[in-house]
C-alpha cells in the first residue's frame, strides 16, 4: 500500500514539476513575443520609433504598435484601460492611478526614458531672433493666433501650459495643426508666424527630413527673467537652464512581465538611452535645476 501511495505521488510530483516548467517557459517567451499597442503623443513619435526598431532587432517575434493621440486622449484611453501601455510627458496624478485601479484592478509602473523640450520656431527669413518669456506668457493669455501648435491637448501644449501657470478656460481657442510637420511647413510659409513644436521633431539632425527642415527654419531662443539669451541644447537641458524642458514617461499597467514591461527596460538600459542619446535628446538621468516661472 505504501508502495502504491509513493508511486501516486511520485507521478504527481512530476506532472506538478512539468506544469511549473511550461509555465516558466511561457512566462520567458511573453516577454520577448507577441503584440502591444502603445498609446503615445505624436511628438515623441521620433524617439519612440528608433527605439522600437532597435527593440525588434532584438526580439523579431515581438510587434509593438503606436496609436499617435493628444495626450489628453492617451492618458484617458490609459486609465480607462483601453491601453495598458502610454509613451506621455508626466506621470499619473494620485487620483488618475485611483481610476485606472478601479476599472482594472491594476497598478501602473512609470519609467522616465527620456527629456525632451518645448521650442519655438520660425522661418529663417523672419526677423524675430529671440522670445522673452514675458511676451510669450502674454501671447499665449491672450490666444495670439500667430502661435501655431502642434495639436490641441497635446503633450506641448500642456507642458507650456504648466511651466507658464496659466489658467485657461474652457472656451479657450488655439490655432492648431495636426503635427509639427504641418507647423514647420506652415511657419516657412508665413514669414511672421511661431510655431510651438518638440524638440524630438527637430534633434536627430542626421536625419535627411531634418537637414531639410533646418534649412527653411530656425529654432528661436528663449529669454528668461535674468536676460539671460537660451538655446534648447543638450546641456541646458540637462543643467534645467532651458525652461521649456519635458519629461518622456512610460506607463505600463500589465499584470505580470510582459512585452510591454520587456520594451520598458530596454528603453531604460544601456542600449535604450544610447538610443535617446542618439536621437538628439537627454537620457534619463538628468540633474535637475527648477526655473521659476512667474
Amino acid at each position: 500500500m505504501a508502495k502504491k501511495i509513493g508511486f501516486f505521488y511520485l507521478i504527481f510530483l512530476f506532472f506538478v514539476l512539468v506544469n511549473s516548467c511550461q509555465k516558466e517557459i511561457q512566462q520567458k517567451e511573453a516577454y520577448r513575443k507577441g503584440k502591444i499597442t502603445i498609446g503615445i503623443d505624436p511628438s515623441f513619435l521620433n524617439v519612440g520609433s528608433a527605439l522600437v526598431e532597435v527593440f525588434k532587432s532584438s526580439y523579431p517575434e515581438a510587434q509593438v504598435n503606436f496609436k499617435p493621440e493628444v495626450e489628453d486622449l492617451v492618458i484617458a484611453d490609459f486609465i480607462q484601460g483601453k491601453i495598458t501601455m502610454a509613451m506621455v510627458s508626466r506621470n499619473l496624478s494620485e487620483q488618475e492611478g485611483k481610476i485606472l485601479f478601479a476599472k482594472t484592478r491594476m497598478k501602473f509602473i512609470s519609467t522616465q526614458i527620456a527629456c525632451d523640450a518645448i521650442v519655438l520656431v520660425t522661418s529663417k527669413e523672419s526677423l524675430i531672433d529671440s522670445i522673452r518669456i514675458s511676451d510669450l506668457k502674454k501671447a499665449i493669455e491672450h490666444s495670439d493666433n500667430s502661435y501655431v501648435f502642434d495639436g490641441g491637448n497635446s503633450s506641448n501644449f500642456n507642458t507650456l501650459v504648466r511651466k507658464l501657470q496659466l489658467n485657461i478656460s474652457e472656451d479657450y481657442k488655439i490655432t492648431a495643426l495636426n503635427n509639427a510637420d504641418q507647423v514647420i511647413n506652415y511657419v516657412y510659409k508665413n514669414k511672421s508666424s511661431i510655431g510651438i513644436i518638440g524638440l524630438n521633431a527637430l534633434s536627430d539632425t542626421g536625419d535627411p527630413k531634418v537637414k531639410e527642415y533646418l534649412n527653411k527654419i530656425k529654432i528661436i531662443p528663449i529669454i528668461n527673467f535674468d536676460n539671460q539669451v537660451i538655446n534648447p541644447s543638450i546641456p541646458n537641458l540637462r543643467s534645467g537652464l532651458y525652461p521649456f524642458t519635458k519629461r518622456i514617461f512610460l506607463l505600463n499597467s500589465e499584470n505580470n512581465f510582459l512585452l510591454g514591461s520587456s520594451f520598458s527596460r530596454f528603453a531604460g538600459s544601456q542600449r535604450g538611452q544610447l538610443i535617446v542619446t542618439r536621437a538628439g535628446l537627454q537620457p534619463y538621468f538628468l540633474y535637475e535645476r527648477r526655473v521659476q516661472i512667474n
